[in-house]
């Protein structure tokens, strides 16, 4: 490589850039031709590309991104998007400060997804997200693109599609496989024909899909992913979907093993009633649960639950559920959304704008943004500077 100015010693470049946003290392290209040539390079380079990844997500003074994403409204907002069959996506970027005031700064941002084809609508479309990449899961198609790198892809066509199988799919996620350094998606759903559930696997470095077999019977669950308390999160190497039906139950796939298990939830959340909702979050590494009650599209409390590990044994094992903490936020809120730290929760507040509650001081602090629109999906999102092409792209 060329020499680097400031005689210091490449590796000790390359540590630095390790730690950086995706737009302050592309910045810094400018500051000279060897820095350029060098950022050049490392960019293409997966061991960098992961090591940043990795620095990013465990640096806990970094902001904290999260997309929304209205498709339905951006069909009248903006009825050109969808004359282009483009979504619109909004990033907002809070950051927190440290101060005690009423307000979180944040940023908004918007970018577009890849122009999809005709037959492709985005409000159908379950999305997920891991490292930068997002996926669009259509009932026959399956895409990931990157926005921070323009970059996308239309995958191999699943094994299990509408037209072939009569399949339905009812959940998806894409989550990295760490023990063999792979991306994977899982897709599970109803197969109309044969009148079961049925799922199957992309493996990003094989660039396929396979069918896999499911260990228990989901139809005994009533199998009904319901859009508003069915999209699933991602907690060290396991997926996890909430289940209601004529009772409220939890799925789990382990994406190291490819195995389907059933959690049991708590005895008196199992129960399926009129105005009770329930959300999957992560909290402090481990898989939590919103459980509230709205009246008059209110809710007056939250209720926090936490699994215990021994819970991955799934419906067999022993599984715990312990109740951490009762929410009462001094406004009026619609529903509950994420944890952004270990003690601060994101709020959907009723008057059209989102608020951050703390746990241990009970402050409410409001973002300064405002959307008027229920979001369709909600997720964490980081830039990264992944490709989407697989194969050898993803090794460390």
């Amino acid at each position: 490589m060329a020499q680097i100015c400031f005689d210091l010693p490449e590796e000790v470049f390359v540590e630095i850039f390790s730690w950086l946003p995706l737009e302050s290392l592309m910045q810094f290209k400018c500051v000279s031709k060897s820095w350029y040539a060098l950022i050049n390079y490392l960019v293409k380079n997966p061991t960098f590309v992961n090591k940043q990844i990795y620095n990013i997500d465990k640096k806990n003074l970094s902001p904290k991104c999260l997309v929304f994403c209205c498709p339905g409204t951006a069909y009248w907002r903006h009825p050109e998007l969808e004359s282009l069959r483009q979504g619109l996506f909004e990033t907002i970027t809070i950051c927190h400060d440290g101060t005690e005031s009423g307000n979180v700064n944040s940023a908004k941002e918007v970018f577009r997804l890849p122009t999809l084809p005709s037959e492709l609508c985005l409000t159908h479309a379950l999305m997920s997200h891991c490292n930068g990449i997002i996926c669009l899961a259509f009932h026959q198609t399956v895409i990931l693109c990157n926005p921070a790198i323009n970059e996308w892809r239309t995958l191999p066509e699943p094994c299990l599609t509408h037209k072939n199988a009569g399949f339905w799919v009812r959940g998806v996620g894409f989550g990295y496989d760490s023990r063999a350094n792979d991306y994977k998606i899982v897709r599970f759903g109803h197969d109309m024909l044969c009148r079961g559930t049925r799922a199957e696997v992309y493996s990003m470095r094989r660039d396929s899909w396979s069918e896999i077999q499911i260990q228990f019977e989901f139809d005994r669950l009533g199998f009904k992913c319901s859009p508003s308390v069915g999209k699933e999160v991602f907690c060290r190497g396991v997926f996890y979907w909430s289940i209601r039906s004529s009772t409220r139950s939890i799925i789990s796939f382990d994406v190291f093993d490819e195995v389907f298990r059933s959690i049991p939830l708590p005895d008196n959340l199992r129960v399926v009633r009129e105005n009770h909702f329930t959300k999957l979050a992560v909290w402090n590494e481990s898989i939590a649960l919103f459980f509230y009650k709205q009246e008059k599209a209110v809710t007056n409390f939250i209720e926090v639950w936490v699994m215990d590990d021994d819970c991955s044994a799934g419906a067999k094992g022993s599984c715990y559920w312990i109740k951490k903490l009762i929410i009462r936020p001094p406004v009026d809120i619609a529903y509950p959304l994420a944890f952004l730290k270990h003690d601060e929760v994101l709020i959907k507040a009723n008057v059209g704008m989102f608020v951050l509650y703390n746990i241990h001081s009970h402050m409410v602090r409001n973002l300064t943004f405002t959307e008027n629109t229920d979001p369709s999906w909600d997720f964490s999102y980081v830039k990264s500077l992944l490709s989407v092409q697989g194969g050898n792209q993803s090794s460390s």
